[in-house]
């Protein structure tokens, strides 16, 4: 039965017709299946629908606002011990206002006099309406656990499912995005209590309002907070933790409804993105010590049960700074704002002063008093995120060596890093933090390492399914704070291991090719647009290990070859590396080149008669005639030099001789010579 909620009620109670506006509209459904079974085997029970507020025998009306048919059963069927499926037909009966969705009876004469038990799940009306805006439940949880994580859906969870779609860049993984978006955007709009652009920490996954009937506070159509009931007492509880909201989780918000918007450019992410901005900046700036903004609010909103209202968190966190900067740096920059500059640098202000020269690692941030370190504890996180968010990598890649000191773990059969330096056990979402990190760092052997354990885990820790990561390698694995991770399936860990596997930052939305570079010629492209195009910051991370850069201009007929030479720098006339050309860089030692930067959009390339020296625009490989099928039957062959290949570098495509042909893919990073039968433009 769906009760109702009124002014400020934390639970609802039965309705049985007396309220209006209380009914679902089930319309368009055409069946309601449920499995049951009994325990025993011959149990007599009937399985009904609808007929609140009815006479159960007429149907005729006896409340004001009853349910649109009257009781539709099944009768009295025995149950096997076996689970079986049943379904009630629904086609011809009235759905437009539906109190009792599903219901049962028994009684003793129907079953011998003797008490029965008896089992029901996934129980369901055919009108699934997936298209919706929805937020996903953060943890699969075991039939077992304690339900106060089992409907919940945390918004920082969400923010990293929405970005892990973005990072995969087609239209369906666009759309799956925007489902979350448009959760949190109506959830910014449509709290049960506040008006003033805050998100809580959680929500409840699936459906995403209040039921009709149910008016927290007066507001209908509200967004749904977790919980979970205590049947043995009847009552609802929430936590005080899960209501409140966090600077860091809405930062995360910010981020993802910010990269939502660049890619959709839809005006109501930029617009949710700067409500939230706003409400960090008026509630949580604070100018003790160091600066930066505080933790934000925990508790429920103000009742007459609860007069004080919400608490507000006085301590500050490292890691919700590191957050606030990137999510205030990129509302300067999409705004043109510099308010947002300058808010964005007071947060980092604070994570700097949290640096720790001497010990060569970030603390955790302050306690209440907003100046004194907090040094009971130091999570690993800080280390890698800092890196991903911050310019500064030469001062703050230290902390990494601390988190493998001191965080380090081989348990369970893998091998990862734990929450803090406890090391209790391995947090699979921490360790993916360290593979983005010693990508940014172009240490592939080290992300390649743990990106193979998480790999494992994958398939091999406990409850996974195959697909998923867990939260840790077992359970009650201690982060330091007030709560543990378990060996359960999370979405956010899952998301994290996405970015890894995907070389993608999700702070500034970016992604990380990291190139294998051989003494002596080398034949690249730049499947990605760096943030700077000048040739030495492209290359600075091959610094001093190359002698010379050369580009080949097929337009420029009266000097082709264009070259940088780091020594001469002023005889150059190459200066900046594109996506959409080939370049040779002559390595004087073995070393790896990392590039960050964004997928262009689609890159024309301009082709022109004869030979041209060209890149491949693409993360994606490729058989050749898909890559060149926009210029098929105007080129006669093409050439790659493979400079791992010692026994033959030069690879080629003869599309009139393909027997002979040893280049099969074009692939990111390699560049490619194409001879031109006649002008075109390859479209990749």
């Amino acid at each position: 039965m769906n009760g109702v909620l009124i002014g400020e009620e934390i639970q609802p109670k039965a309705n049985w017709g007396e309220y209006p506006d209380a009914g679902f509209n089930l319309i368009e459904a055409t069946k309601l299946s449920f499995w049951a079974r009994g325990k025993e085997g011959g149990e007599r029970v009937e399985f009904f629908a609808f007929g609140v507020g009815r006479d159960p025998n007429t149907g005729i009306t006896i409340a004001p606002y009853p349910d649109s048919s009257p009781k539709i059963s099944l009768g009295y069927i025995t149950l096997n011990r076996e689970w079986e499926q049943y379904t009630i037909d629904l086609n011809g009966v009235d759905l437009s206002y539906v109190l009792g969705g599903f219901g049962w009876v028994t009684n003793a004469a129907q079953n011998n006099n003797l008490p029965i038990t008896f089992y029901l799940d996934d129980i369901k009306y055919d009108k699934e309406h997936l298209d919706e805006p929805r937020f996903l439940v953060s943890f699969e949880l075991l039939p077992s656990d304690e339900p106060v994580l089992k409907n919940t859906a945390f918004v920082y969870d969400n923010a990293l499912v929405l970005l892990s779609f973005l990072s995969n860049h087609t239209e369906e993984d666009i759309e799956y995005a925007k489902l979350i978006g448009d959760a949190l955007v109506y959830a910014i709009n449509h709290d049960r209590y506040f008006t003033d652009g805050r998100l809580r920490n959680t929500y409840q996954g699936g459906d995403l309002k209040l039921f009709p009937g149910w008016e927290p506070h007066g507001k209908n159509d509200t967004v749904r907070m977790p919980g979970w009931m205590d049947a043995k007492n009847n009552t609802w509880h929430e936590d005080k933790s899960f209501v409140g909201t966090h600077t860091g989780n809405i930062a995360w918000s910010i981020i993802a409804l910010l990269s939502l918007y660049e890619e959709t450019h839809e005006e109501k992410y930029l617009t949710a993105s700067i409500r939230l901005g706003e409400w960090i900046e008026n509630e949580c700036r604070d100018d003790r010590g160091a600066g930066g903004y505080t933790g934000g609010y925990e508790g429920w909103e103000t009742t007459a049960n609860n007069p004080e209202g919400q608490t507000r968190i006085p301590w500050k966190a490292t890691e919700h700074n590191i957050d606030i900067y990137v999510a205030f740096s990129r509302l300067s920059e999409l705004t043109g704002d510099d308010v947002w500059r300058e808010r964005g640098l007071h947060a980092k202000d604070f994570v700097e002063a949290m640096w720790d020269v001497e010990e060569k690692h970030f603390w955790t941030g302050t306690l209440e008093d907003g100046v004194t370190i907090n040094k009971a504890n130091i999570p690993a996180d800080i280390h890698a995120w800092s890196l991903m968010a911050l310019e500064e990598i030469d001062k703050y890649r230290k902390g990494m060596n601390w988190v493998e000191n001191n965080c380090y773990v081989e348990v369970d059969g893998f091998k990862g890093f734990d929450f803090n330096n406890d090391t209790d056990g391995i947090w699979f979402e921490g360790t993916a933090h360290m593979i983005i990190a010693y990508q940014i760092l172009g240490d592939r052997t080290q992300s390649n390492l743990y990106l193979d354990e998480l790999r494992n885990a994958q398939k091999e820790a406990s409850n996974t399914n195959g697909k998923g990561l867990v939260a840790a390698s077992h359970d009650s694995v201690s982060t330091g704070f007030d709560w543990i991770y378990d060996a359960r399936l999370h979405t956010g860990a899952t998301a994290w291991f996405i970015f890894g596997e995907m070389g993608y930052n999700p702070y500034w939305t970016e992604e990380l090719i990291i190139m294998d570079m051989f003494r002596g010629w080398n034949l690249i492209s730049l499947p990605l647009m760096p943030d700077n195009s000048n040739i030495a910051s492209v290359l600075s991370p091959i610094s001093g290990n190359y002698s010379i850069v050369w580009a080949y201009n097929a337009s420029d007929t009266a000097d082709h070859w264009k070259k940088y030479d780091p020594t001469a720098p002023f005889g150059n006339d190459l200066k900046n590396l594109e996506p959409g050309n080939g370049y040779w860089i002559m390595m004087t030692s073995d070393d790896i080149l990392s590039i960050i930067g964004t997928i262009p959009e689609t890159v024309n390339v301009n082709l022109l008669t004869g030979w041209n020296l060209i890149g491949y625009n693409s993360f994606e490989s490729q058989p050749i005639t898909d890559a060149l099928s926009s210029i098929t039957g105007n080129y006669s062959i093409v050439w790659a030099y493979d400079a791992s290949d010692t026994g033959d570098h030069w690879k080629k495509y003869d599309p009139s001789a393909p027997f002979g042909n040893d280049l099969a893919n074009m692939e990111a990073g390699k560049g490619y010579w194409i001879m031109m039968t006649t002008d075109d433009i390859l479209e990749i």
